[in-house]
């Protein structure tokens, strides 16, 4: 047998030129594994890549493996049409061959009447039947080309693969460029599919597209028909007089309407600033706490934290001032929640609240102490159970103490920003909904630290903050002050100076323009004062005990032995000659290298200053 005759019974063949490639029958082959080719000798060469014996590929066609070596030389079969593909200048680039059996093979011509057969390296060209210009017909294949174009004249085209999702190229688009368009699709899913890929990639390109559907003009076309089918069935005159129906009829495509894309929800929250309105900042406490935002109150342990904001809320919850009021300000009753970890609802805060009159019906907080299943363990800033619980209570305030009881567990405090995001929450939902937040929290005992360095454990916190109160003690017994330490809707208020009776009642004592800097530095001058007079009596002691001077390094020495400090030392000292009590002289000299700084008395009675030449009774071991 020669190798067509084998071709015939194989599936999925391509190639040419002398090789093939077909799907394998000897096993279920969906990529083409078997290659064919002819020997020198005109034997049919198989090579299946999936690793099937020739045995079982010919056993598999009704073939014995005998039947491969032929026994004349094989005969090309005779093609049924030839297609010639050509450039715009008309010179033949290649032919597709259309055989009887329906395959095609490539060839190109190489020069002296030689063909190549296969297609490699040549351009993506429509196959053209007529002149290409004027009104330009697409089919799915050459046959159809030719019967439109013997029909009815004009020019039809196809592309060289067929229908087909891909199928379509740009350079099919560049060649019909500026001319008028009508597409003409085989009747099934893959024509109608590509003729609407076709039309999009014409659309803008060409000067016009149509779309025409053949059941327009032929309502019983059958499945895949097309128009060689018409034009077998309807005859070529009245073929002939449906298409030119059809192309009057079939109007011009455009493409389909998409529906309304979705606002990208990140880019449709930017606007312009005059799409902002002006607003005032609203106040739930004026100049202290502004509506919906976040409000922060820091303190020493001790300083009565709780007391501070149990006053607040029973003020809030019955409608009536509290003391960081203005004069005359009246407010409406409302809703209050209050989160707490310290203190027990049942032990202490009820009965503060009720004290501080309080209306108990306003006021909600959870019963951590009836909590079993631990659902109230997720009420963390930034989680869905506290927005939901927010959104739910609706509070006009809402506190939160300490903030270390609502940081989620995975958030470092001290790391920046951490604490940033996971409170941002709060200002987005006390914004819609009205609710502003107080957080508690402690402050530190870092030396000349002030404000934001007194924030314990975070700066955030300092940060997101709209308005930070600091509370302390005031250098008068009992006396405590709140401090408006930032502000950014209204100026600083007034330090607030108050009292807590002996209820746990807070009291207004008057105000202040004090900082919580200055109440802090005061403390530490006085808590200071008595160890530095203590080290300001042992100096002049000491200094008198050795006959009215000595050398200062003598002196140190000796005070830091008694357990005075470097910087009590210092202090000293300084007072004492700023007071006039003591002073410096110096003996020797650089240049010989025994310069010596001494202390003494002013004016002690029976001394007398020596020069700076003079011998001195102090050149000697430091008096013990």
């Amino acid at each position: 047998m020669d190798i067509f005759e084998i071709l015939n019974r194989l599936e999925g063949v391509k190639g040419g030129g002398g090789q093939w490639s077909a799907r394998c029958p000897a096993h279920d082959d969906r990529h083409n594994s078997l290659s064919l080719s002819v020997g020198a000798d005109g034997r049919v060469l198989l090579r299946c890549h999936a690793g099937c014996h020739a045995g079982d590929i010919t056993a598999a066609l009704g073939l014995t493996v005998r039947d491969l070596f032929a026994d004349r030389p094989p005969v090309r079969p005779r093609a049924a049409a030839v297609y010639d593909y050509r450039d715009d200048a008309g010179k033949l680039l290649a032919q597709k061959l259309r055989y009887p059996d329906k395959r095609f093979t490539w060839r190109r011509p190489t020069g002296g009447g030689q063909w190549v057969y296969d297609r490699k390296g040549l351009p993506n060209r429509l196959y053209v039947a007529g002149e290409l210009g004027g009104l330009v017909h697409i089919v799915e294949g050459e046959k159809d080309a030719d019967s439109f174009h013997a029909l009815l004249g004009g020019c039809a085209v196809s592309g060289a693969d067929g229908a087909g999702p891909g199928k379509w190229r740009r350079e099919y688009t560049e060649q019909l460029r500026g001319l008028p368009v009508v597409i003409l699709p085989d009747n099934d899913a893959v024509g109608r599919a590509f003729a609407q890929e076709t039309a999009a990639a014409l659309h803008g390109a060409a000067r016009s597209v149509r779309v025409a559907d053949l059941a327009g003009i032929w309502p019983d076309i059958p499945e895949h028909g097309d128009l060689s089918d018409l034009l077998a069935a309807k005859g070529p005159r009245e073929t002939a007089r449906l298409l030119l129906e059809l192309e009057r009829e079939t109007p011009q495509w455009q493409p389909p309407s998409l529906p309304p894309a979705e606002p990208d929800p990140l880019l449709s929250l930017f606007k312009s600033l005059s799409d902002f309105p002006e607003e005032e900042a609203k106040w739930l406490i004026p100049g202290w706490i502004p509506e919906g935002q976040i409000a922060l109150l820091a303190a020493d342990g001790g300083i009565g934290k709780t007391t501070l904001w149990c006053h607040i809320i029973a003020a809030l919850s019955s409608g009536k001032s509290c003391i960081l009021d203005p004069p005359g300000f009246t407010r409406k009753a409302a809703k209050v929640l209050f989160l707490t970890t310290e203190d027990s609802v049942r032990k202490k805060l009820r009965r503060k609240l009720r004290v501080a009159g309080a209306d108990m019906d306003r006021i909600f907080t959870p019963d951590f102490a009836g909590d079993r299943s631990g659902v109230l363990r997720r009420l963390k800033f930034g989680t869905p159970e506290m927005e939901r619980v927010l959104r739910s209570v609706r509070p006009a305030l809402c506190i939160f103490d300490p903030v270390q009881g609502f940081t989620p567990p995975k958030v470092n405090m001290g790391s920046r920003n951490e604490m940033r995001d996971c409170m941002a929450p709060l200002l987005s939902i006390g914004e819609e909904i009205g609710t502003a937040s107080l957080v508690v929290c402690h402050t530190n005992k870092r030396k000349g630290a002030a404000g934001r360095d007194r924030i314990a454990d975070s700066a955030d916190l300092w940060d997101i903050a709209r308005s930070v109160l600091m509370a302390g003690y005031t250098e008068d017994q009992d006396v405590r002050y709140l401090s408006n330490e930032k502000n950014n809707y209204a100026r600083l208020q007034q330090t607030l100076l108050f009292r807590v009776d002996g209820e746990g009642q807070v009291q207004r004592e008057g105000t202040s323009w004090k900082r919580d800097r200055d109440y802090v530095a005061g403390a530490e001058i006085a808590r200071s004062a008595p160890k530095r007079e203590a080290c300001k009596a042992f100096l002049l002691q000491t200094l008198e005990e050795a006959g009215g001077a000595m050398p200062a390094a003598g002196l140190e020495e000796k005070a830091r032995t008694a357990g005075y400090t470097f910087a009590s030392i210092k202090r000293a000292k300084k007072e004492l000659k700023a007071e006039g009590t003591i002073k410096h002289f110096q003996t020797g000299s650089a240049k010989s290298g025994d310069k010596t700084w001494h202390m003494q008395l002013v004016n002690p009675d029976g001394f007398v200053e020596v020069q700076e030449d003079e011998p001195t009774p102090f050149d000697g071991p430091v008096p013990v």
